[in-house]
């Protein structure tokens, strides 16, 4: 049986980490933006990299993305379904954080840091393999899609652990499912804004 204590720490922790909202604060700070408002209404990092600029779109994935390493380093010695609610957890504290009136992003890059920092070696290849898809497109959804793919793919052949791979492959799906959670409200927000969703950007 899974001790209720243990479970609660587990979840809070996750759920704490992920609810940071690190877009939300850049914008605000960085350019009195509400970046739930702009663009195509993401609190993310490319949301920020196209309405604050580059620079802060940087730190605002490495941002999300350690949070995924921190719940990797905090829980992947411990039984798996400890690192299982945690990894959850943190999607939906990125996902729902309360600061924000439960309206957040959809913890791509935080499912990013977790699914690197558990299989390190099949995200390089992944990134590897995605890098040229980005030079020749300059699209950030192929070169996502192939990051993710590639690595997924080469995972096994690398020694990651097959229960790591489920657990990472389980958290993109909850990351799937915010992303048709939020299409209404983006619609919404992109006809106002004019966000061209095919490359990224205002149309106006």
């Amino acid at each position: 049986m899974i001790p209720v204590p243990a479970f609660a720490a587990a979840a809070l922790v996750g759920y704490l980490i992920g609810s940071v909202p690190v877009a939300y604060l850049v914008g605000r700070f960085a350019a009195g933006v509400d970046i739930r408002l702009a663009g195509e209404g993401n609190v993310g990092s490319r949301n920020v990299f196209h309405e604050v600029g580059m620079g802060w779109g940087v730190v605002v994935f490495a941002a999300d993305f350690s949070k995924g390493v921190a719940v990797a380093a905090l829980f992947s010695d411990r039984p798996l379904w400890q690192l299982s609610v945690a990894a959850v957890a943190l999607i939906v504290g990125h996902a729902f954080p309360v600061w924000l009136g439960f309206v957040g992003g959809k913890g791509l890059a935080a499912a990013g840091g977790l699914a690197t920092a558990l299989m390190p070696w099949g995200a390089a290849i992944g990134v590897g393999a995605a890098g040229p898809v980005w030079l020749l497109s300059r699209r950030f959804l192929p070169t996502v899609v192939v990051a993710i793919v590639v690595t997924f793919v080469a995972a096994p052949f690398t020694g990651a652990p097959w229960a790591f791979l489920g657990l990472a492959l389980g958290v993109f799906v909850v990351v799937a499912i915010k992303r048709v959670i939020d299409e209404p409200r983006m619609r919404e927000v992109e006809a106002r804004t004019g966000w061209d969703r095919e490359r990224g950007g205002s149309l106006r």
